[in-house]
């Protein structure tokens, strides 16, 4: 019995050695991809969130149309919905939630921000008209008026408008529709002339801001993804 003593513990030891091999095998490259894949601290894409929202407001100003928020309100529950961004569990959550969504906010302003559009406010007639004569001026410059021409909007049609945000929301679904039934030329079409509407708008933005936007509010969208 004292011979086999040595023999069984040596077993013993072999086995533990085996059982902590597979365990190596096992565990080390699960721990190794988690902290690979380690998740970003919330407030990393929370300070980048405000730092597009400071950026898109000195390039577009405030959305003006209900559109806007009401389309972010959308997309942001479809993207939580899809397991497209994480929900930060904590204290960071609210936050976050509210920062995505005012960023999505900015990005329909982008899309459909044109407001309302005056076609024919070029549409102008001459027309005479009496400047005010100054206290300094002579008897005789205010006794005779002084006339000058002027040149003033056609009633009912310098001054018809229509909302154009709403064309650019109409072109916008239509082109998501195309998109999502892979209508591929009916898409292109749709999508085409929303850009074209919206080059006036464009163009009045101001890009300087409009490009940080851009890769702060991309960059805070991504930093939450659900990464495989």
């Amino acid at each position: 019995m004292e011979q086999q003593k040595p023999n069984n513990e040596t077993e013993l030891e072999q086995r533990i050695q085996a059982l902590e091999e597979r365990y190596a095998l096992a565990v080390l490259p699960v721990i190794e991809e988690a902290q690979r894949h380690k998740p970003i601290h919330p407030a990393w894409p929370l300070f980048l969130g405000v730092g597009a929202l400071v950026s898109a407001y000195l390039g577009m100003g405030l959305p003006q149309h209900y559109y806007q928020p009401l389309f972010a309100g959308l997309v942001l529950a479809a993207g939580y919905h899809r397991k497209l961004w994480t929900l930060t569990a904590g204290p960071w959550r609210w936050p976050l939630v509210v920062i995505n969504f005012l960023v999505l906010g900015f990005l329909f302003k982008l899309l459909i921000g044109a407001g309302t559009s005056y076609p024919f406010e070029w549409m102008k007639v001459p027309a005479i008209a009496t400047a005010p004569s100054g206290e300094d001026e002579s008897w005789f410059s205010r006794a005779i008026p002084n006339l000058v021409i002027t040149w003033k909007g056609i009633p009912g049609i310098s001054d018809w408008n229509f909302d154009l945000t709403k064309l650019q929301t109409l072109l916008l679904i239509a082109t998501l529709i195309g998109g999502l039934f892979r209508f591929q030329p009916f898409a292109s079409f749709t999508a085409v002339i929303l850009l074209l509407i919206s080059i006036p708008t464009l163009v009045d933005f101001n890009w300087d801001w409009l490009i940080p936007y851009l890769v702060l509010g991309g960059t805070t969208l991504y930093l939450q993804s659900v990464r495989d």
